[in-house]
């Protein structure tokens, strides 16, 4: 056994920490998701941190829901259904505050559920069985690359869309896709290493 392979799984958790700075949990998922947000306006509120936490720990509290209904098999129906209410409550944090649409709600969970599964089944555990349920988290760049491949595009910016908008880019995602998980093919576009498709 070479020194390296000896501390390769120390360099991936060494790799990890840089990402993820509030560390390998699912507050460091939702706070990295937070990174790749768009919120408008959000730079002019003074109580914003307020409103911040309210919504990670709003985000924090949809997934306890989901991890505890993944003790007995669900589907597709039931995480769908899980999704659009946590889009729902995570809007109605900042409905008083100024515009924040099912478009920047989507991407903040979505991307916390993709770092959930970066950072794996053995340092955040009992998400596994829903990976195949996921959702692609929707920006220009997954957008573009779906267009290479059919997608006609949405009406308005991704950060604008309503939620019914959202679903019908996602359930496009499955059928053009399957059997291949929506969070795999926005892996795959966001790599360039996206297999064929029908």
């Amino acid at each position: 056994m070479t020194p390296y392979s000896k501390l390769s799984s120390d360099y991936e958790e060494y790799l990890l920490r840089l990402v993820f700075r509030r560390g390998t949990t699912i507050s460091g998922c939702i706070h990295n998701a937070y990174l790749n947000r768009t919120l408008h306006g959000m730079g002019t509120l003074p109580e914003r941190s307020d409103l911040r936490s309210k919504a990670e720990t709003n985000i924090a509290e949809a997934l306890t829901l989901l991890r505890t209904s993944l003790a007995a098999p669900i589907l597709q129906a039931d995480f769908d259904k899980w999704h659009r209410t946590s889009c729902e409550n995570l809007v109605s944090v900042y409905a008083d505050k100024f515009s924040f649409t099912a478009g920047e709600a989507q991407k903040w969970i979505n991307m916390t559920m993709k770092y959930i599964y970066t950072i794996g089944e053995e340092r955040i555990p009992g998400f596994g069985t829903a990976y195949e349920f996921c959702h692609a988290p929707l920006d220009n760049d997954v957008l573009d690359a779906l267009s290479r491949y059919g997608f006609n595009g949405l009406s308005k910016a991704w950060s604008r869309i309503d939620y019914g908008e959202y679903f019908e880019c996602q359930e496009w995602i499955r059928n053009k896709f399957k059997p291949t998980p929506p969070l795999s093919i926005e892996f795959y576009l966001w790599m360039g290493t996206l297999p064929h498709a029908d």
